[in-house]
């Protein structure tokens, strides 16, 4: 199974120069898509701010949200809850990003994701955010692209 962080799935979402990479990832995986369920508040965010800087038209943050949430609802994005066993697996990532030799500065919304990834079993992380890759990469996650 591939996780998926908000930085890829955005691309997916929303139009940027290699969405169309990371829509062809979804459709060969031929599964639906897992994230964490704080890429809800991710994705609002990150689009909203594109909207902002004008690579959205206006309005088009919402609407974009609005599938996103759609695509949720209907299964095709399966978002794993933030709980206690994730938690759990975050505190043990954060724990060892620290006792490193050098130490990997993990940020919180990172640890959660590669946390949420680990408690679904996932074996792969799909990301484009270098320090989460990072922390994915320690934690034995295959990367991609």
């Amino acid at each position: 199974m591939n996780y998926w962080d908000t930085s890829a799935l955005f691309k997916v979402c929303a139009p940027e120069d290699d969405s169309g990479y990371f829509g062809d990832l979804v459709v060969a995986s031929g599964q639906p898509v897992v994230s964490s369920t704080i890429a809800m508040t991710e994705m609002l965010c990150a689009l909203y701010r594109k909207e902002y800087a004008g690579e959205l038209k206006r309005g088009g943050a919402l609407a974009t949200y609005q599938k996103f949430v759609g695509d949720c609802r209907a299964g095709r994005i399966v978002l794993v809850p933030y709980g206690e066993q994730v938690f759990t697996a975050a505190e043990e990532i954060v724990r060892l990003a620290f006792r490193r030799a050098r130490p990997v500065m993990v940020r919180s919304l990172d640890a959660i994701h590669v946390a949420s990834a680990v408690t679904a079993r996932a074996r792969v992380m799909v990301a484009t955010d270098a320090r989460l890759r990072q922390v994915a990469a320690m934690a034995n996650l295959k990367l991609m692209p």
